[in-house]
């Protein structure tokens, strides 16, 4: 279509506006009610199909653009070349086409395009597409679907995987914990029996000290005499006592060597795994019919050489004119003309047959 204004064509060539309610095809503009009604009882327009403008505006645009008028000469599309695919006015048919021979009256090419096979088989291949676009969205929804329920599992058996390794090592650090005291124990109970034994030792002293002190305040010298040979005796005992404790005992101090692995598990454990994606074939079936040839949209009309045109004699005209150059023109269709020019005496005038 030639316009998109929702203004009535014939009133806009009289600087008036008003609005379209319905639209001409074959005029290709719009008519407000006045000229609608003057549309509908013109001779040359009264058979023109008209249609609401609401209707009209649901048309795609770039439908709504192409006209029933030759943009170049502003003249109705009458013929279609099927060489350059095209329809053509009929100064088109002369100016650009005139050497082409696969012309057809445009008509009898669009006459069937509703009710064509091409149109029947576009459709039905849009209920193909339509369909396998439908497989297609309901596939990839279910692989939607399964790529949420694997993250769940994926999810779940981390979870799992960590309580493992948290157990695992909450087991570990028990052990070791528990083998600390038990080591600590052992060792405490050591060093507990030499205190022990220090204790004793350190009162035994201290009572020999003790009774030194009496029998050096009390006793007569030959009782000093005689008691200090045993005192001696027992005092080296103690010494030498302290002394094997001195030399065989050992300071111990409590350290612990941590496992390898354990140790390398930050420093050489950079991630919990990787996450990748395995792909596979679509195993869905799309829905295709048997191949279809490729058919043209026009309609298939038997075509005729111009050779095979016989023309009729219609009239005769006197040119009053010795070898004067005219035209003769051929009418192979309404408003379609073929000239060539050749000296001719007379002129004649053929039917449209």
């Amino acid at each position: 279509m030639a316009t998109s204004s929702l203004s009535c064509g014939v009133c806009d060539l009289r600087r008036i506006n008003k609005p379209t309610i319905v639209w001409c095809a074959e005029c290709d503009e719009g008519l407000c009610t006045e000229c609608k009604e003057h549309h509908s009882l013109y001779k040359g327009t009264r058979n023109h199909r008209v249609i609401p403008v609401t209707e009209y505006q649901k048309l795609p645009a770039d439908v709504r653009k192409i006209s029933q008028y030759c943009s170049k000469h502003n003249k109705k599309f009458q013929i279609y070349c099927r060489k350059h695919e095209s329809p053509c006015c009929s100064k088109c048919t002369v100016e650009r086409h005139n050497e082409c021979r696969d012309i057809v009256d445009l008509h009898d090419v669009i006459q069937n395009t509703k009710t064509s096979n091409a149109l029947c088989e576009v459709e039905e291949t849009f209920v193909e597409v339509t369909e396998n676009l439908k497989k297609i969205r309901q596939y990839h929804k279910e692989n939607l679907s399964a790529f949420n329920d694997r993250r769940k599992e994926i999810e779940n058996e981390i979870n799992k995987t960590r309580i493992k390794i948290n157990n695992h090592l909450d087991k570990l650090q028990k052990d070791f914990i528990k083998q600390l005291y038990t080591v600590e124990e052992q060792e405490n109970s050591k060093i507990c029996q030499i205190l022990s034994s220090l204790e004793k030792t350190e009162k035994e002293i201290a009572d020999y000290q003790e009774k030194i002190a009496n029998i050096k305040q009390h006793a007569t010298d030959l009782q000093m005499f005689l008691s200090l040979r045993q005192i001696e005796e027992d005092v080296y005992s103690k010494d030498k006592f302290l002394q094997s404790i001195a030399e065989g005992s050992e300071h111990h101090l409590l350290f612990y060597t941590m496992n390898s692995s354990i140790q390398n598990i930050v420093s050489e454990i950079k991630s919990f795994g990787e996450v990748h994606i395995e792909t596979k074939h679509m195993d869905i079936v799309l829905t295709k019919k048997k191949p279809k040839q490729a058919q043209m949209m026009a309609s298939t009309i038997q075509l005729r050489p111009i050779e095979s045109i016989k023309p009729k004699m219609h009239k005769t005209i006197n040119s009053n004119a010795k070898h004067k150059s005219v035209d003769v023109a051929y009418y192979l269709m309404e408003e379609l003309l073929l000239l060539a020019p050749i000296t001719v005496q007379y002129m004649y005038a053929t039917s449209k047959e």
